[in-house]
């Protein structure tokens, strides 16, 4: 099993991928980003000082204006006056509006303040309001009709997107003032990425520098997961030594002495000089803090393992694969399920005999689902390529699951084993995991065809696609570290004591729960195949149907939940219908 292979740091920036991108690489020239990128690898809250400050989406919630929000109003801070003359050459802003922005961007430039008196629009659930922003915050309790938002920034984020919004500002001449109409800005375009509104780094420019402080104020409890912590030393400069275990150590990041081998630990020497960098220290020394990729020090320039894999021959041979990977992602899913709902419930009294292993199994189910869930957007962002390979009208969606998927290298397979979450199973799902084996390598290939097509495949090989497959590539980095977490946090515990059973029985024809269950699946497949053949934004309706499904009340996950308190396996049978039914492997494809 590979758990040392090098991280695939692949890029999760869709503006990185298309301003840097080499044509002959596309998604693959950018080195990109960790798995622990993902935003629920984060704190990602709205204060300072962490991953970044949503706070800073706001300054831009009027189109062409760049604002502060303060404790006690909005003050305007820019223009984008190329947009406003490039809006106006086309059509799109009349004179009159023009004007309105002209004036403001004349007063800035003259240096003079200018700050909002009134805001109108449609906020929320508390609907149509008009009033001064610097009345803000309300004293006391905001209650009742026609209540006011409780502070400027819930003021302006409460407002709802694309509808109308008033706005008079105030500039620092007495009597002077210029009202804008128009409406509440988009901060996502239609692709679902920042719109260009936001200049690189704008969502972390306010954020502590060097963001080491956190660190040291809060004790390591507060402190950003994708932030270096305790790390292994960089290696000589000759490179890995015949004897790696003194590097293998683990050391803190903010150490006092850099030069010295971890072996012995460097030890405190009292208060007056501890092992790690005091807070001045940081403020001098932050720039020698070395750069941390897969756990070590670097000090050399980091360049990154290319993803390459083994193109297919053909556009058919590379529609195989893509429909047999959608069917290996409703399998693993399913899988992980199975494993998620074998673990006892969090209040059952058991857990409470062994210290950590009520969050020990807590966490591990959390994760467990989250990964399910990813599973699942794998499955829409394949059939999107799938949809964008095919001739126009004949897209059919693929949701058949796969009957056995990938194990142990290439060519292999493992029949698929809906089972609890053992110690056996919590292994193969690493390996299926694991970078360049098993799912991830049949998406190197899938990659490698796309960034290097057939000659049947070119007119159509766009660079969206090769995005979508790199993030999903991507996003199974993340799963293979977070499942090597739950080894290492249900490892410390005997299967008996985590698990509802160690081997539990799959339910018999008949049995209610189990027959409940399987048919709300079929519904939610019904409901994802209508969405997906609509299309990607016109089946929303069914999408957004089928996630319902799951997770209301009395939808899927109660009535999986049911199945297992009634001591089975929770599973998912094999479906008749030939657009749900199981999928084999296809063939050894040929190579280009």
């Amino acid at each position: 099993m590979p758990t040392d292979a090098a991280p695939k740091i692949l890029a999760r920036n869709v503006a990185a991928v298309r301003r840097f991108a080499d044509p002959a690489r596309v998604a693959a020239s950018v080195t990109g980003n960790p798995a622990s990128t993902r935003l629920e690898s984060g704190v990602g809250n709205c204060f300072p000082g962490l991953e970044c400050d949503l706070r800073n989406l706001e300054r831009r919630f009027l189109p062409f204006l760049e604002v502060d929000i303060l404790d006690s109003g909005i003050r305007l801070v820019g223009v984008d006056t190329d947009g406003i003359d490039a809006a106006r050459n086309d059509g799109t802003l009349s004179s009159e509006e023009a004007k309105a922005y002209d004036d403001l961007a004349a007063a800035l430039a003259a240096g003079l303040a200018i700050v909002v008196t009134d805001l109108a629009g449609t906020f929320g659930i508390l609907g149509p309001l008009s009033f001064d922003p610097r009345t803000l915050p309300v004293s006391g309790v905001s209650t009742g009709e026609g209540r006011l938002p409780s502070d400027t920034w819930t003021a302006v984020r409460l407002l709802t997107e694309g509808t109308d919004v008033e706005v008079r500002f105030e500039i620092s001449v007495v009597g002077t003032s210029v009202t804008v109409k128009t409406r509440r800005a988009r901060y996502l375009d239609d692709n679902g990425a920042l719109s260009a509104a936001f200049l690189p780094g704008e969502l972390t420019q306010s954020l502590c520098s060097p963001w080491t402080h956190d660190f040291r104020d809060c004790g390591c409890f507060y402190w950003a997961t994708n932030h270096p912590d305790i790390v292994q030393p960089v290696y000589p400069a000759a490179g890995p030594p015949a004897d790696p275990q003194p590097w293998q150590a683990a050391v803190p990041w903010q150490r006092l002495d850099r030069s010295r081998l971890p072996d012995p630990p460097l030890p405190a020497t009292g208060d007056a000089r501890p092992s790690e960098l005091r807070h001045y220290e940081i403020n001098q020394r932050w720039e020698e803090l070395h750069f941390v990729v897969g756990r070590r020090e670097i000090t050399a320039p980091f360049v990154a393992e290319a993803v390459r894999g083994e193109p297919f021959s053909s556009l058919a041979v590379l529609l195989a694969q893509l429909h047999y990977a959608v069917g290996v992602e409703l399998a693993v899913a399913q899988e992980y399920l199975s494993a998620a709902y074998s673990l006892k419930a969090d209040d059952d009294p058991t857990l409470g005999g062994t210290p950590g292993l009520r969050d020990d199994v807590r966490a591990t189910r959390a994760e467990l689902m989250r990964i399910a869930i990813g599973e699942m957007r794998h499955t829409r962002a394949v059939n999107d390529v799938i949809r964008g390979l095919m001739p126009a009208g004949t897209y059919a969606p693929a949701l058949r699951v796969a009957r056995a998927v990938p194990h142990a290298g290439p060519g292999s397979y493992r029949p698929v084993q809906p089972r609890a979450a053992t110690r056996q199973a919590i292994t193969d799902f690493i390996e299926i995991e694991a970078p360049s084996a098993g799912v991830d390598g049949l998406y190197v290939d899938i990659l490698e065809t796309l960034v290097n097509p057939p000659a049947d495949l070119r007119p159509v090989a766009i660079p969206e696609w090769s995005e979508a497959i790199g993030s999903v590539i991507a996003e199974g980095e993340d799963h293979y570290q977070t499942f090597l977490d739950i080894q290492e946090w249900l490892g410390a515990h005997p299967e008996a004591t985590y698990l509802r059973a160690v081997n539990p029985p799959r339910p018999t024809p008949g049995q209610p729960e189990h027959d409940a269950l399987q048919g709300s699946y079929a519904g939610v497949l019904e409901l994802l195949h209508s969405g997906y053949a609509k299309g990607r934004f016109e089946g929303a309706t069914e999408i957004n149907g089928a996630r319902a499904a799951m997770v209301r009340p009395g939808g899927l996950d109660t009535l999986a939940h049911a199945v297992a308190q009634k001591g089975f396996l929770v599973a998912f049978d094999d479906i008749a219908d030939p657009r749900f039914a199981p999928i084999d492997p296809p063939p050894a494809p040929p190579v280009a």
